[in-house]
């Protein structure tokens, strides 16, 4: 099988991914449910299940597409450091309340019980945006 890597991670990736989250102090057991899709159980909060995509920018056509494959899920992670999203899908999204994150938002969102409204602050508590447009 032939995987393009402009949308799905690279393997290293992946096991970049699953160790940093295994090693969360807020994660209590990550289960992989398909390649790219996972539920995340943490320490006294709510599981979430996210799927881990390699979106260079993660448009509104790429939000409404992994939306119909995986329903459910309650953040969205493009993994690559140089990686981000539009302005559009964040704010959509978290009116569905769905996460939108690069990675290192999202080790910061796993501290709220409700990720989709993280948003990381720089040392002045100005929001960092870590979109496109």
């Amino acid at each position: 099988m032939h995987i393009d890597y402009s949308r799905y991670p690279r393997p290293e990736s992946i096991r970049f991914f699953e160790v940093a989250v295994r090693k969360h102090a807020r994660t209590s057991l990550l289960e992989k449910l398909e390649d790219f899709h996972y539920r995340i159980n943490r320490i006294n909060m709510p599981s979430l299940d996210v799927v881990v995509t390699n979106h260079y920018t993660i448009g509104l056509s790429d939000y409404y597409e992994i939306i119909g494959e995986y329903p459910q899920v309650d953040g969205i992670i493009t993994i690559s450091n140089w990686n981000g999203y539009t302005h559009q899908v964040k704010d959509i999204a978290r009116d569905q309340q769905v996460g939108i994150f690069v990675m290192t938002e999202f080790l910061g969102a796993l501290n709220y019980s409700e990720p989709y409204k993280y948003i990381k602050k720089d040392d002045k508590g100005r929001d960092i945006f870590f979109g496109r447009y």
